[in-house]
């Protein structure tokens, strides 16, 4: 079996394909370009509403729930790519 495999990989490497047209190439003039990357941070309190409710049945017979405004802060970056032609 061996010796037929490496008879179908030595005509397999035989073929070659030969392109018959020619390329031609135009020159590509490059402006030099600078990235800006600029990140910007952003940070926000916002407050939040959280209701507690009594833990066990005895309580909340006793005790109505209470409403909590607790201050949230957010923290949100953003990453700002120019390019600039120099």
């Amino acid at each position: 079996m061996s010796t037929r495999r490496s008879n179908r990989n030595k005509s397999r490497s035989r073929r070659k394909v030969v392109a018959m047209d020619t390329i031609t190439a135009q020159p590509v003039v490059v402006k030099p370009v600078k990235d800006v990357v600029t990140e910007q941070t952003e940070v926000t309190t916002e407050p939040e509403v959280e209701i507690r409710r009594p833990a066990t049945l005895a309580q909340s017979l006793t005790q109505p729930p209470v409403a909590v405004a607790k201050q949230q802060t957010k923290v949100r970056r953003r990453v700002v790519e120019r390019k600039r032609v120099a």
